[in-house]
């Protein structure tokens, strides 16, 4: 494009967590009758929590179940977000609750059963019989990874 008689080059950047090269490649589609040159193309943060097909990718907030996007609420993704974050480690309804909601947990209330119960329908084959999510019994709830 011309700018006072001389041509000038546009440069776009573009950062973003693109796992796959999906947006990468749709990008380039747009421009392909454009002069397009890849400088530097930085991999994706890697750090994640796996367990099994499961990877937890705590800057994102996001999770993925055999590479499939699972939606959780901001409740959801607090508890399993700590309960991976050290596997075998049996956290308390009280410890859940509290770094889901940054509050006291009061004895009586459900919310961390009921979120327990929408992790495993969501994140287990058989939420019957769960694989990663384990209940220990009059202490809490535990990421057991597989064998």
């Amino acid at each position: 494009m011309p700018l006072g008689g001389e041509m000038v080059n546009e440069i776009i950047v573009i950062r973003a967590a693109d796992p796959d090269g999906s947006m990468f490649r749709a990008i380039m589609d747009v421009l392909r009758d454009r002069k397009a040159e890849v400088i530097e193309l930085a991999a994706p943060s890697l750090d994640a929590f796996t367990f099994g097909e499961i990877a937890i990718y705590p800057e994102r907030r996001t999770v993925l179940k055999a590479g499939e996007e699972v939606r959780l609420n901001h409740g959801e993704f607090s508890v399993l977000l700590l309960l991976a974050s050290a596997p075998g480690q049996v956290f308390s309804k009280n410890q859940l609750y509290e770094a889901a909601w940054h509050e006291e947990y009061r004895y009586g209330t459900t919310t961390v059963e009921n979120i327990i119960w929408r992790l495993r329908q969501k994140l287990e084959d058989d939420p019957k019989h769960p694989v990663y999510i384990k209940t220990v019994i009059r202490s809490g709830y535990k990421i057991e990874l597989p064998r």
